[in-house]
């Protein structure tokens, strides 16, 4: 017990360090410290060490973090990532959070589980992982059905909020390994993701908030009426009720938590487990990417329970990037998935300075949420075709309306993951896998408008979204007609779109007659268009179709493949006259941007403005010019500031480094 307060005094102090740092307010750490009487009472039955952070550049701060973090290249091409959102609750397939509700009195989940398993005071949440039977998994036969399907990356569910690991846990001994399957279920999938040259990914739902809070207090109730009334569930069980049972020698409150309120989550014991449970799993299987179903600060409630990691945040990601960092022979290929970074539901309510910080520090996921605008950052957008768990009877989102909130995202410059839900044992319904196919025969047509773009400067209008790749511009258009189109966003004098030379439709040969002007981009078709073929889902295969755009505009624009800007900040939407009303900025001395081209003449545009300071620019390590980007009076977007010409012929690096004196801006780049 000693250990256990040694061990909370020290988090204790930690969270303290990080409030001071943060601003945290002087009221918040005295409620903490009144909160710590209910924490000392709850056992530390795991007994362990704060979770040290690995060696390396990223250190338990976000700020640090932002100065030097950028999202990697694989996830900026990848665009659509699969799920198999898949653990024990999926068993009974009556629907998400089946391991919480079939605790509660009266819900449908309590009654369903009750009728077909027995009371939970009897049969409970334990009982249902280990007849968790997953004979009609096939992983190989899976990937071949994501990969066919068009995702890039495939996310394999690790623990769910039900605190059940589905691997080979060496902090949780009520494991897939263990107990049910007896299989290292993300062990598998991970081999089979990197056999089919799939990103690997992990999710972790069981956070503090979320498990010891919200799912495990549940159980240690009971009925309040019926035969059953006052009969405790069996998260009270202890070790000795074992003896004789097909759990022997297993303590449920491994999987259950000693008996604890809902408060103060993050303080608990269970958080530092919690901690070492992460920890273990990346160490074991270098995931591409972690995500987590949980806020990335603190200033939300759920069900009564303040939401978030917190302080823990900084902590997790660093230790995280730092090993990546090692496997990954110094490459950064790490993405972080977290939740409630501005948007509707805002975890940074109580230190809004830290906004700008996290949004660079990680990629911030909505589930089913699609961003309303163009973000500067790069975003996860998470659905299902179904209910989360298999739900009997389930209805599944047809394959137009998944490429409908596919391009939403892409033209927002998100990505989507996709669960596929599953069977309890493992398989899929015929209808699921034909509504993949068939998705995946869409994007083999149209995955240029996806696969690597990035947003135009507006995201769209009236059932269309616009898409940038290698110089083109794509127009996606939904409910196609075969009419004659206008594409208002694509006029004469753009900012962004230069003077049209060419419109194409993927997937066909039909040529089209086109007149750009102040209106905008007309398109008629010479002929009626036959179907995308190989689609059974006639709306997706008709109706959703994508213009390619040849255009004499196609520079690079400041956030294209291949660019790094680590300390940088961007910024979009700006209405400025700047080229995809976008730009990327810094306020750092020595902040370096990096990318490349192919060509011999060169000319980087960017903004002039008041009070701006100085750049340097650099071609193949050498240094060929210094620009002041400063001006007097009116604002001059689209500046060329410097031009440089007779290189030699093929690929060349370019760097512009900001030399001090004020705020500097990087636009596009144009290459001849």
């Amino acid at each position: 017990m000693m250990r256990g307060l040694i061990i909370y005094l020290v988090v204790f102090l930690s969270w303290t360090f990080n409030s001071q740092l943060y601003g945290q307010s002087n009221r918040t750490v005295e409620n903490a410290i009144h909160e710590s009487v209910d924490i000392l009472s709850t056992p530390d039955i795991w007994d362990l060490p704060p979770l040290p952070i690995s060696k390396g550049p990223y250190t338990a701060s976000w700020e640090d973090i932002s100065r030097i973090y950028n999202v990697p290249q694989w996830w900026r091409e990848a665009k659509f990532g699969a799920w198999s959102h898949w653990d024990p609750q999926s068993m009974p397939e009556q629907g998400d959070w089946y391991a919480r509700g079939m605790y509660i009195e009266g819900s449908p989940q309590y009654q369903y589980h009750v009728e077909n398993f027995g009371h939970p005071s009897e049969y409970g949440y334990k009982d249902i992982c280990h007849n968790w039977v997953i004979d009609k998994w096939n992983p190989d036969e899976l990937m071949d059905l994501y990969v066919e399907m068009g995702a890039r990356y495939f996310m394999a569910m690790g623990v769910h909020h039900d605190n059940f690991d589905c691997y080979d846990s060496k902090y949780q001994p009520w494991n897939s390994v263990n107990v049910g399957p007896k299989k290292d279920i993300v062990g598998i999938w991970e081999k089979v993701a990197r056999e089919h040259d799939m990103k690997f990914g992990i999710g972790f739902h069981n956070t503090p908030a979320r498990t010891w809070g919200q799912f495990m207090t549940v159980r240690y109730t009971s009925d309040k009426k019926g035969p059953k009334a006052g009969v405790p569930y069996d998260a009270l069980h202890t070790i000795a009720d074992g003896k004789g049972e097909w759990w022997e020698g297993m303590d449920p409150v491994d999987l259950y938590g000693p008996v604890h309120d809902k408060k103060a989550p993050l303080h608990s014991p269970f958080a530092n487990q919690f901690m070492w449970r992460i920890d273990d799993a990346i160490t074991k299987y270098h995931p591409d990417v972690i995500y987590f179903d949980e806020h990335a600060g603190d200033s939300q409630v759920d069900l009564g329970v303040n939401m978030g990691l917190g302080f823990l945040a900084p902590q997790l990601i660093a230790n995280y990037y730092n090993k990546s960092l090692k496997w990954n022979n110094g490459k950064m290929e790490a993405v972080v998935n977290l939740k409630g970074v501005g948007g509707r539901y805002n975890s940074f309510q109580n230190e809004p300075e830290l906004l700008p910080l996290v949004d660079r520090s990680l990629v911030k996921s909505t589930e089913k949420i699609i961003e309303p605008e163009i973000m500067a950052y790069p975003f996860q957008t998470e659905t299902s075709i179904a209910e989360w768990h298999y739900q009997t009877g389930q209805e599944y989102m047809d394959a137009a309306t998944i490429i409908d909130l596919l391009m939403q995202n892409v033209s927002r410059n998100g990505t989507m993951l996709l669960n596929l839900t599953q069977h309890g044992r493992g398989d899929l319904d015929s209808e699921v896998v034909r509504i993949a196919k068939d998705v995946g025969e869409w994007l083999k047509v149209n995955g240029e408008a996806v696969y690597g773009s990035r947003p135009f400067e507006v995201y769209g209008e009236m059932n269309v979204c616009y898409t940038r790749n290698k110089g083109y511009v794509y127009a996606t258009v939904f409910n196609w007609n075969d009419n004659q189109l206008t594409l208002q966003e694509l006029h004469s004098n753009g900012h962004t779109l230069g003077k049209v030379s060419k419109v194409e439709m993927l997937g066909t040969n039909v040529e089209f007659e086109f007149a750009q002007n102040e209106t905008g981009l007309t398109i008629t078709p010479n002929q009626v268009l036959q179907h995308l073929p190989g689609i059974t889902d006639k709306s997706l295969s008709q109706n959703i179709r994508v213009f390619r755009i040849t255009h004499d505009k196609g520079w690079i624009n400041d956030d294209d493949p291949g660019i790094t800007a680590p300390g940088w900040y961007r910024v979009c939407n700006l209405e400025t006259g700047d080229y995809n009303n976008d730009l990327t900025k810094s306020e750092t001395t020595g902040d370096v941007w990096r990318g490349s081209f192919t060509g011999n003449n060169i000319s980087v545009l960017c903004p002039k403005e008041e009070e701006a300071g100085k750049i340097e620019i650099q071609i193949d390590g050498e240094v060929q010019s210094t620009v002041d980007l400063s001006t007097t009076g009116k604002r001059k977007p689209q500046q060329v500031v410097c031009e440089i010409s007779k290189l030699a012929d093929g690929k060349h690096e370019i760097a512009i480094v900001n030399k001090g004196g004020g705020k500097v801006a990087i636009d596009a780049l144009v290459v001849k």
